[in-house]
This record gives C-alpha cells, sequence and structure tokens, in this order.
C-alpha cells in the first residue's frame, strides 16, 4: 500500500532529485536520494508492509545513505 511519510526536503545533486530526511521510529534520521516525482507536499511517496505497536515499517523508492531500503517511522509520521 502507497504510504506518504512526512520528511524535510532539500534539493539533490542533480535538478530533478531531492533529498528527503526522514526521522526513524526511534528518533534518528534517515537520508534517500530520490526522484522529485517522489516528493508531494514535502512527503515521500513510498509503501507500506506493515504495522505494528504504533509504528509503520515502510520500504523506500531507493537505498538510503546508510544502505537501508526499509525503516520503521511513527504512525503519526504517515501524512493523509
Amino acid at each position: 500500500m502507497t504510504a506518504k511519510i512526512n520528511c524535510d526536503v532539500s534539493d539533490g545533486l542533480m535538478p530533478d532529485e531531492k533529498i528527503a530526511r526522514i526521522e526513524t521510529a526511534d528518533g534518528k534520521p534517515e537520508e534517500v536520494a530520490v526522484s522529485a516525482q517522489n516528493i508531494q507536499n514535502n512527503q515521500l511517496v513510498a509503501f507500506e508492509i506493515g504495522r505494528s505497536e504504533g509504528k509503520v515499517l515502510i520500504e523506500l523508492p531507493r537505498e538510503s545513505a546508510s544502505g537501508r531500503w526499509r525503516i520503521w517511522v511513527k504512525e503519526s509520521a504517515i501524512g493523509v
């Protein structure tokens, strides 16, 4: 299922690239470089994999700077 994750967005190295900075469920930042098309209203379009105890497991559209494809975020980080 598609999910929109609230994030801080900055410009990437290429004109059509953005850097999404997401706060994980344990409060650590995770950064991922994505196509500008993956960002909508300061939200990263990703995929929800599952939910557990107020957290959501999401799969990122690209590998993050730390090498992760999936991260846990708080349910409150999921936008509408």
